[in-house]
This record gives structure tokens, C-alpha cells and sequence, in this order.
């Protein structure tokens, strides 16, 4: 990946960078803290699952040296379900197109939650 390239190598020695990804499962619409659907989170795993696996081969090679790791939960906060959808316009990750109706009625804010790992990786000297 020439992004990651050119962080490693934009790196000084024992330098550290903090990655972050989305992870599985897959994101979930809320509302009033209840699940309402799951969104199809694949076209975006694909995506992080091959920059994982460069920087994991980057660890296993000794280049990078990972230090810490945190899982938690990332909430993307709309003032209602119409925004909600209006958003997922056009991205590569789809609302379930059975929940559009009963989203677009959703009149009170709602949340898209979804898990998400941080890594500091430090350079090794």
C-alpha cells in the first residue's frame, strides 16, 4: 500500500504512529440504545483487512513493534433517521434496504455504532 509506505517510511527511529481500524461485527443503527438494523460492513472490512495485514507483516518483519492496543465502540451520533440515510448516500456500505422505510420515520436521534481498534505501533530503531 503506497499510503503506509510512505508513513513507515516518514517514521523516525523509534518514532510511533497511531493506527486505527473498524473491526468486525458489523455497525449497528440505534436508537434509544435499541438495535434498529446492522449495516452490511464488508465493503469496508475488505478495505481495512488488507492495510491490517500490511502492517501486520510490517510487525512480523521487526520494522514496526506494536505497543499498545485499545477495542471500543465509535458512535456516530444524526438528529434524526432521515439523516441518518441521506448519509449513507452513495457509500460503499449499504443500509438494509427493508429498514429505509422505518429509518426515514425515525424522528428522534439516532446512532450508528460501530467497533474499532486503536494500535500505537512504534518504528524500530
Amino acid at each position: 500500500m503506497h499510503v503506509l509506505g510512505n508513513m513507515v517510511e516518514a517514521l523516525e527511529p523509534d518514532g510511533r504512529v497511531l493506527d486505527l481500524q473498524v473491526i468486525r461485527p458489523n455497525p449497528t443503527v440505534e436508537v434509544d440504545g435499541q438495535v434498529i438494523c446492522e449495516i452490511d460492513g464488508e465493503p469496508l472490512f475488505s478495505m481495512a483487512d488488507a492495510a491490517t495485514a500490511a502492517i501486520d507483516a510490517l510487525i512480523h518483519a521487526g520494522r514496526l513493534v506494536e505497543q499498545a492496543v485499545d477495542d471500543h465502540d465509535v458512535r456516530e451520533h444524526y438528529r434524526h433517521g432521515g439523516e441518518l440515510v441521506d448519509e449513507f448516500a452513495g457509500k460503499k456500505r449499504r443500509l438494509p434496504h427493508d429498514a429505509l422505510p422505518g429509518l426515514r420515520a425515525v424522528v428522534q436521534p439516532c446512532a450508528v455504532r460501530e467497533r474499532c481498534r486503536l494500535r500505537m505501533l512504534q518504528m524500530q530503531g
